[in-house]
């Protein structure tokens, strides 16, 4: 009997299927946790910034990847994020549920070849020499003898000491404002910026020195921010940029008027030394009295000579001739002014005579007289004109007040319509008790109510009498 009836093998039961959100929420698990930390390398193809946080794809030839990076990771970021640019982007993988679309989530982004440093360094520097800020037109010359001197340096590092030093031995009694700031570190670009505004603003400044030691690139960084190179750009005051050693090259000092290779150098460039002053002004006092001495001594040369010279004994007498031609040119000249008046008066007494003998010259008063009596026959022509037409006008005007309504009006007629209506009532049958009637005089309007109507015969009076003890309407 076992063998004829054998047991049923058991069947496997279909998996649960899942839900659209217990999928993604699994694989997003599994993504967080297999491919937390990762790096892709890659070009950036699009880049957005929406409510602070960067939206950005990732491609190569092969694919293309999306990836988010958010705003307090975007913040740290040195250079500009730019379609184009080659990156590594760190980050962990994610699953955004809502569009169930996969990304990676960043948090750092670095540049292929290029320090991430030196990127923003170019980019800025870039940037800026396309608006015109290390244009060497807007340069302004330091002051010779500058008074009042502004540092924006840090007051515990050695730059201030040597620019102090230096200033002091080179000139002294120079008036010297340090404003303390930081000069790298988070925080210290807009501390210079702000430093550099400050003494804009205070003014009485004749030049203003940016001054910071030597240092690395991350050290430098806060000379190659945009807020301090624009505030350079701004400064009404001449400034000096003397930043980090000869070989370092920062944006400050390609936008300040001038450019020390060190601090040093820049308290020497500021000032010249007070004993070599002394010595050239000395040298150009003798100079310039040597030259008095001896442009003083070719002038007498010259007037002896010209004294002693031939040419100045004729003088006299060529100022005397000269005399004599002008004067005889001058009784010439009135001379003939003096006959012109007669010459002129016996040309224009011949034009006239010929004028007169011209044929045609004695028929033009006859002409002229014709002429005007036209003129008078066509103006009083005209005025009967004029006069005949204002009669027919005035004629035409009595006709039209004749047959004018309102004409008809003023002699004690009226016209009655019906309210609301624009057409004249005609006929009393027209008219039902209770109808709101408005009545034209010749001066104003009346409103009323028709109380009762009858229609007139054409052999009755015209204005019949009403019912006894009972008023018209």
């Amino acid at each position: 009997m076992t063998g004829m009836f054998p047991r049923p093998v058991p069947v496997e039961a279909p998996p649960r299927p899942y839900t659209v959100s217990e999928l993604l929420s699994e694989v997003g698990l599994h993504l967080k946790t297999a491919w937390r930390e990762i790096a892709v390398t890659g070009e950036i193809g699009r880049f957005d910034v929406r409510g602070g946080h960067g939206y950005f794809t990732l491609r190569d030839r092969g694919g293309t990847l999306s990836g988010v990076i958010f705003a307090s990771d975007l913040k740290r970021i040195p250079f500009r994020v730019e379609p184009g640019l080659q990156v590594v982007a760190r980050g962990a993988l994610d699953l955004w549920a809502p569009q169930g679309r996969f990304q990676l989530k960043a948090y750092r982004l670095d540049p292929v070849g290029a320090g991430a440093l030196q990127l923003a360094f170019e980019q800025l520097k870039a940037r800026l020499a396309g608006e015109g800020l290390f244009d060497r037109e807007r340069k302004r010359p330091i002051p010779l003898l500058p008074g009042r001197i502004a540092v924006v340096t840090s007051p515990e590092g050695a730059a201030v000491r040597d620019i102090l030093s230096i200033l002091a031995r080179r000139f002294e009694g120079l008036r010297v404002t340090i404003y303390p700031v930081r000069v790298q570190g988070e925080g210290a670009a807009i501390e210079v910026a702000a430093a550099i505004s400050a003494l804009n603003r205070r003014g009485a400044f004749d030049a203003l020195i940016v001054a910071r030691g030597g240092g690395s690139l991350e050290d430098l960084a806060p000379f190659n921010d945009e807020r301090v190179a624009r505030a350079l750009a701004a400064s009404r005051i001449p400034t000096i940029s003397a930043i980090g050693h000869e070989t370092d090259v920062t944006i400050c000092d390609l936008v300040a008027d001038l450019r020390a290779a060190t601090p040093s150098a820049a308290a020497e460039l500021v000032v010249e030394r007070k004993d070599g002053l002394r010595q050239r002004v000395r040298d150009a006092r003798r100079r310039c009295e040597r030259a008095v001495a001896s442009r003083i001594a070719l002038t007498r040369a010259r007037l002896g000579a010209l004294a002693r010279a031939d040419g100045l004994a004729r003088f006299p007498r060529r100022l005397r001739a000269f005399q004599e031609s002008v004067g005889q040119s001058r009784s010439a000249l009135l001379s003939a002014l003096a006959h012109r008046p007669a010459l002129e008066r016996a040309r224009l007494s011949a034009a006239r005579a010929a004028l007169e003998s011209f044929p045609r010259a004695a028929g033009l008063a006859r002409r002229r007289q014709r002429v005007l009596h036209a003129s008078a026959l066509l103006q009083e022509r005209v005025r009967r004109l004029l006069e005949r037409r204002r009669e027919r006008l005035r004629r035409a005007a009595e006709k039209l007040t004749l047959v004018s309504p309102l004409a008809v009006l003023a002699r004690g007629y009226a016209v009655a319509y019906r309210e609301g209506s624009r057409a004249p009532l005609l006929s009393a049958a027209s008219v039902r008790p209770g109808d709101g009637l408005r009545v034209r005089l010749h001066e104003g309007e009346i409103w009323a109510v028709a109380r009762r109507a009858a229609v007139a015969t054409d052999d009755g009076p015209l204005f019949a009498a009403g019912p006894a003890g009972e008023e018209e309407s």
